[in-house]
């Protein structure tokens, strides 16, 4: 009965529903969104049997005082530092949407009253947050373009997270990366406390090394060699905001921090995405003409024969170029030139009745399912979620624009 109770979709007449939007500058729109939520990561690395270096007293530590981020003394401006308490949900709700961004909260055990608790830090465009409700509460996600990516760790307790109508538990030794452009549903329990890290998108997306997803994050998963490095350097970057934050006094030091966790962040979901058409320098000649060949056959049959004949070159000696110079094979390649058209014709057509399966047709993918699984690991979300996030962006856009325009004067 209690697992029935964490995990029904419905809400039943006896929970209390709270919402709160609120337009503040760590939004990129104006979406009901929980964006601080944590996942189960322990301080002990499963795949090893080892505490992770560097990590396990500071997370002991946190695990304990929930306002372990605030500072010993106040001395240090550059970063800043908040403490809020409350029994209020839509305090509660306010306090968390002031640092991510709205969300909506559904408090599950009436009998219990909150007691939350959120203890910050600021370092630069990034946020550290501590974060415990103190009661059984759902935390819902429910639109995207969201402005950040968030990296979640769980101090106490652990949870579960649906996304899609899967629905996971997360144990320690584990943690996730919500992507901005997914809806997720978390369910708390009365005594998990999180730490929730909070990345501006633009430095994830744009710049030397971007990420190559749309909006993807990654699903809960056992902690390895890559995400250690990540929480460990955190745990540095924990210890000393609770020292009062005096290595941070530097703006290099709090760029320097920032540039850091962005960029592991970038590795980490680099390495988890299919290889995406992209010009290299140092291909060889009849790599490009395979590639022109290709950007003109989107929506012809197409076989390797007939790639390597207008490139010049056997099939052998195509696939052996595309995979050290492209790192694909020639046909995913042409795949993932295919998929990238669908996706701006989709896009493109927000606006507009759009027929998916249409699109995929137009570029010779014509099983549906098939194309909706290989669009769904490309870019980390189904193609209906691409045209939904889109329509939403375009709605939004439009609202601005009648809102903001130039007025004439009176």
């Amino acid at each position: 009965m209690a697992k029935a109770a964490r995990r029904g979709p419905a809400v039943p007449d006896a929970e209390f529903r709270w919402r709160l939007r609120i337009s503040g500058p760590h939004t990129s729109v104006w979406d009901p969104l929980a964006c601080t939520i944590g996942y189960s990561l322990d301080f002990y690395r499963e795949t090893r049997g080892a505490p992770m270096h560097g990590l396990g007293q500071t997370i002991s530590a946190m695990a304990k005082d929930d306002f372990f981020l605030s500072p010993r003394s106040d001395g240090f401006s550059a970063d800043r530092f908040d403490q809020h308490r409350a029994t209020d949900p839509l305090r509660a709700i306010r306090s968390v949407a002031e640092v991510f961004c709205p969300h909506e909260v559904i408090q599950r055990d009436r009998s219990n009253p909150l007691d939350f608790r959120h203890s910050s830090a600021r370092i630069e465009s990034a946020s550290i947050n501590q974060i415990s409700y103190g009661s059984e509460v759902d935390v819902l996600i429910n639109s995207s373009n969201r402005a950040q990516y968030i990296l979640l760790v769980q101090l106490r307790g652990q949870m579960l997270v649906e996304r899609e109508s899967a629905i996971k538990s997360l144990e320690p030794g584990s943690y996730m990366l919500m992507g901005p452009d997914a809806q997720y549903r978390f369910v708390h329990e009365r005594d998990d406390s999180h730490l929730a890290v909070g990345i501006p998108r633009r430095l994830i997306e744009q710049g030397d090394e971007a990420a190559t997803g749309f909006g993807a994050g990654i699903d809960p998963e056992v902690i390895d060699e890559q995400a250690g490095s990540l929480i460990d350097y955190l745990g540095f970057v924990c210890r000393e905001l609770n020292r009062g934050g005096g290595a941070f006094q530097s703006s290099i030091v709090r760029g320097g921090v920032v540039d850091s966790v962005s960029g592991m962040v970038k590795a980490m979901l680099n390495e988890r995405m299919p290889p995406r058409p992209r010009p290299l320098a140092g291909a060889p000649g009849y790599v490009r003409r395979a590639e022109l060949f290709m950007e003109a056959s989107l929506a012809d049959e197409v076989t390797i024969e007939a790639v390597a004949s207008a490139a010049g070159v056997s099939a052998r000696t195509l696939h052996d170029g595309f995979k050290r110079f492209r790192g694909s094979t020639p046909m995913n390649w042409l795949r993932a030139l295919r998929l990238d058209h669908a996706r701006r014709d989709i896009v493109a057509g927000a606006d507009s009745s759009v027929n998916i399966l249409a699109i995929a047709n137009r570029y010779g993918m014509q099983h549906g399912g098939r194309f909706a699984g290989y669009y769904q690991r490309q870019f980390r979300e189904s193609p209906s979620e691409t045209l939904r996030s889109a329509r939403e962006r375009a709605a939004v856009a439009s609202a601005s624009a009648c809102l903001g325009g130039d007025q004439p004067e009176s």
